[in-house]
């Protein structure tokens, strides 16, 4: 009866120091929400100027094409040189985003850009809209295509 009963306390133990070794669970975050998180994060760095933040959000092998660069550019050195230009050409440009469509790994965002550029040695203040599509993975964008409308490009 004794061995039983040192056998029962043995197994209790083992039981109890097993359950503190075991880490609790962290939240699970799914595709969806982690590709907005991403984004939301891409537009906060654009209107915070933070180059350094923005490009590191890109894959080694990012495909980068938009309507205000000629070609694809690719990864983050691709997204440097356009960043690095659209901060130049308007240094106070704000990123407002008013539509977002999630669809796990594509995002596809409407938004407008706002601020003022040099035309004729004063600056003249623009609108222009914008869409981007971008496809994420394993917590990258490796895909962006951004597309500007330019009748809804407006100087004021």
């Amino acid at each position: 009866m004794t061995i039983t009963l040192r056998f029962i306390l043995f197994i209790l133990v083992a039981t109890a120091f097993a359950a503190c070794q075991n880490k609790p669970e962290t939240p699970v975050v799914n595709q969806t929400e982690l590709s907005k998180q991403i984004i939301d994060e891409h537009f906060r760095y654009l209107n915070d100027k933070d180059l350094k933040s923005l490009i590191a959000q890109y894959d080694g092998k990012a495909k980068i094409t938009t309507t205000d660069w000629d070609g694809e550019t690719t990864g983050p050195k691709g997204a440097d040189e356009i960043f690095h230009q659209a901060f130049y050409v308007s240094p106070d440009a704000k990123y407002l985003v008013d539509n977002m469509i999630n669809t796990d790994s594509t995002v596809v965002v409407e938004y407008d850009v706002v601020g003022l550029k040099e035309k004729a040695g004063s600056p003249v203040r623009y609108d222009l809209r914008n869409a981007s599509i971008f496809k994420i993975k394993n917590g990258k964008i490796v895909g962006e295509a951004t597309y500007s409308n330019p009748r809804l490009y407006h100087n004021k």
